[in-house]
C-alpha cells in the first residue's frame, strides 16, 4: 500500500491551492460580498445556499450542511479516495507527491499503467526511426515534422500488426488485462485481443507532469477514422486533458499566454515554427475542467479556430466553458483562420512574427460574444435589441461579478439605448428567476458557544493567533475536552506556523477531532475581524482565571495546608493570564 502523505506536503498543497479555483472548475460559482456561491452539488435546491470562503478557504451549504476543504469537496464530488484527491490537487499545481520514508512500492493499476505507458511509448519511438522502415518518417516528412520535433514530442509509430504490442507486452493473462486496462488492446468476439492501434503515427499524450497517459494515433494514407484516441481509463478522461500542456507550461508562462487550437500536428507545427505556449483539445470541446487548467497555467487564453460555422461554433463552446471563471484579471480571446487553413499550415506559410501579429489581433471575448449576438438579429429593429438583452441573459448569468461584466452591461446598454436601471432589473430577473429571493442563511454564530469552544472556533479560523503562544499545558487542568483539543491545536500551530484553515483541519482529518474543527471552522463571529485578536486574547486570559480559581478550590478545601500549599494559594490570587501571553 501507498505510504502516508507528510502532512508538511499537504499544508504547503494547500497553501498553493486556492479552493474556489477548486471548485468553480467544476460547479460555477458567483460572487457574493466576500464569498462566492452557487446552488449546492450534493443536494437539490433552487436557490443558492452554498458558500465557498477564500479566507477560509472552507465551503459550506446551508440547506445540506455538508463543509470542507478542497480535499472534502474533490473527496465527495468526485467520489475519490484521499490519496487520489491529494494526488489531484498536486497535479493542478505542478507538485509532486512524495513517498513515504519507507519508500512508495511500485503497487496498484495505476502505477502499473503508468510504467507500461512508458514502455510502449518508447516501443513506438523506436519503430519510428527503424532504418529498414521508412514509411512513417516520410509522412512526418511530408507533413514538415522534422526529426527534432518528433523527439521533442515522443512521437512514434505503431506498425501495421493485429499483434505487435500483444507479443512485447501480452504474455500471460495479467499482462493482457493491463493492456486492455491501458486502452491498447481491444477485445474480439471471440475473447482474444488485438492491438487498437495499428499502422498509425502515435502520438502521446501526457498529463501535467509529463508522464504518458494515452496515445492519438494518426493514420497513414486512407482510413478511418483518420484520428484514434485512447478510450478513456483510469489514466485517462479525455475531457480533462490537452495534448501538449506538459511541453508548453514554461513557455506558456514567459509568453503570459496559451493558445489552443484542435490538433495534435497543428500543436507540433507551431512550436516548430517558434510559437511553443500552442495546446490541443482531444477531438472534444473545450469544457470547464480545460479551461480551469489553461487559467492556472496563464492569465491569457487565446483560442484558434478555423473561419467556417464548424469553428465558430467551437469558439461559442470555449466561450461558455471559460465564462464562469472570467474574474478581473484573466483574458480571453478568438482568432479566425482564413477558409481552408489550419495554424499549421498558417505558420508555415506565414512564418512566427505574422502569425503571432494574428494572435495580437484576436477578438476579444466580450467583441466575440456581441457579434455573435447581434448576427442572430436585426439590430435595426426594436424587436432585435429586445432578443438582443435575451440572448445577453446567460452569458451575465454565467459570469461571476467582475468590471468586464459590468464593462459588457454598458456595452448592451449602448447597442439598445435602453436605460441602466432597466438593463440591470432585466437581468437581474434573469439571474433569480429560478426560485424567489431569501435573505442568506447564516451558521451557527460563536455567540452562543461556551467560552472554549468559542476560542477554538477563532483560532481554527486564525491560525496565525496562535502560532507564538507558550506555557499552556497549565489549562488542562480544567478537563474540558475541548480545553484540551484548544491546547493540542496550539501546541501543532507552534511547530507548524504560516498554515492557513483548510491546512489545519486536514492535518486533523485522521483523527477524532476532524469533524469537531471542521464546524469550528463554519462558524461566524459576533465581532469584526480587527477585534478577533483582542476577544481571542480575552478567551484566554479568562480560561487562566479559571485555572486559578479551580487551584483555590482544590487548595481550601485540604484540611492539612503545607506552607508550600498556602504559598501557592497566594499565587492563585494573582492575575494569571500572564503565563498565556504572547513571548
Amino acid at each position: 500500500m501507498p505510504g502516508k502523505i507528510p502532512s508538511e506536503f499537504i499544508q504547503e498543497l494547500l497553501a498553493r491551492v486556492d479552493i474556489v479555483d477548486v471548485i468553480n472548475s467544476r460547479v460555477p460559482l458567483t460572487k457574493s460580498g466576500r464569498e462566492y456561491k452557487a446552488c449546492c452539488p450534493f443536494h437539490n435546491e433552487r436557490t443558492p445556499s452554498f458558500y465557498v470562503s477564500p479566507q477560509k478557504q472552507f465551503y459550506h451549504c446551508f440547506g445540506c450542511g455538508e463543509s470542507g476543504t478542497a480535499v472534502s469537496f474533490l473527496i465527495k464530488y468526485g467520489n475519490l479516495q484521499f490519496r487520489e484527491a491529494i494526488e489531484d490537487l498536486a497535479s493542478a499545481v505542478g507538485m509532486e507527491v512524495p513517498v513515504s520514508q519507507q519508500g512508495r512500492p511500485v503497487s496498484g493499476d495505476f502505477e502499473r499503467l503508468l510504467e507500461l505507458m512508458s514502455k510502449v511509448q518508447a516501443v513506438y519511438k523506436n519503430e519510428l526511426h527503424r532504418s529498414e522502415n521508412p514509411v512513417p518518417r516520410d509522412y512526418l516528412k511530408g507533413r514538415g515534422i522534422t526529426r527534432e520535433s518528433s523527439l521533442k514530442f515522443g512521437i512514434g509509430y505503431s506498425p501495421d500488426e493485429w499483434d505487435f504490442l500483444l507479443n512485447k507486452f501480452g504474455k500471460n493473462d495479467f499482462d493482457r488485462t493491463l493492456l486492455d486496462k491501458a486502452g491498447l488492446i481491444v477485445k474480439n468476439d471471440k475473447g482474444g485481443y488485438y492491438d487498437r492501434f495499428r499502422g498509425r503515427i502515435m502520438f502521446p499524450i501526457e498529463d501535467r507532469r509529463g508522464r504518458v497517459i494515452a496515445f492519438g494515433g494518426r493514420v497513414i494514407g486512407s482510413g478511418e477514422p483518420k484520428y484514434l484516441n485512447s478510450p478513456e481509463t483510469t489514466l485517462f478522461k479525455k475531457s480533462n486533458e490537452l495534448f501538449g500542456l506538459s511541453a508548453a507550461l514554461t513557455p506558456v508562462r514567459k509568453a503570459g499566454k496559451v493558445l489552443i487550437v484542435e490538433g495534435y500536428t497543428d500543436v507540433v507545427g507551431l512550436a516548430q515554427g517558434g510559437v511553443e505556449y500552442a495546446v490541443a483539445t482531444l477531438g472534444t470541446a473545450t469544457t470547464p475542467y480545460h479551461a480551469r487548467e489553461l487559467f492556472r497555467a496563464a492569465k491569457e487564453l487565446v483560442f484558434c479556430f478555423d473561419g467556417d460555422n464548424a469553428g465558430r461554433n467551437a469558439a461559442w463552446r470555449a466561450m461558455e466553458s471559460v465564462l464562469p471563471m472570467m474574474y478581473d484579471g484573466k483574458l480571453v480571446s478568438f482568432v479566425f483562420l482564413p477558409q481552408g487553413q489550419d495554424p499549421d499550415s498558417m505558420i508555415k506559410e506565414e512564418g512566427k512574427d505574422a502569425f503571432e501579429d494574428r494572435i495580437q489581433k484576436g477578438k476579444p471575448i466580450a467583441d466575440f460574444i456581441f457579434a455573435e449576438l447581434e448576427s442572430r438579429t436585426d439590430m435595426n429593429r426594436h424587436e432585435g435589441k429586445a432578443n438582443l438583452i435575451e440572448d445577453f441573459k446567460p452569458i451575465y448569468s454565467s459570469m461571476p461579478d467582475s468590471s468586464i461584466r459590468e464593462l459588457m452591461v454598458s456595452d448592451l446598454i449602448e447597442k439598445t439605448g435602453l436605460s441602466e436601471s432597466f438593463i440591470h432589473s432585466r437581468l437581474s430577473h434573469h439571474s433569480t428567476h429560478r426560485g424567489p429571493q431569501r435573505s442568506v442563511p447564516k451558521t451557527t454564530r460563536t455567540g452562543s458557544l461556551d467560552l472554549a469552544s468559542k476560542a477554538l472556533a477563532v483560532l481554527v479560523q486564525n491560525p496565525s493567533f496562535g502560532w507564538s503562544r507558550t506555557g499552556l499545558r497549565e489549562l488542562e487542568i480544567l478537563k474540558d475536552p475541548n480545553v484540551r483539543l484548544l491546547v493540542e491545536v496550539i501546541g501543532f500551530l507552534k511547530e507548524h506556523p504560516n498554515i492557513n484553515t483548510a491546512a489545519l483541519v486536514e492535518n486533523f482529518r485522521e483523527s477524532e477531532h476532524f469533524d469537531t474543527l471542521q464546524k469550528f471552522a463554519e462558524l461566524e463571529h459576533n465581532v469584526a475581524l480587527v477585534s478577533l485578536e483582542g476577544e481571542f486574547e480575552g478567551m484566554i486570559e479568562k480560561l487562566y482565571q479559571r485555572v486559578a480559581d479551580e487551584k483555590r478550590r482544590n487548595l481550601t478545601q485540604k484540611s492539612d495546608m503545607t506552607p508550600d500549599d498556602l504559598k501557592r494559594l497566594q499565587e492563585s490570587l494573582e492575575i494569571r493570564h500572564l503565563s498565556g501571553s504572547k513571548h
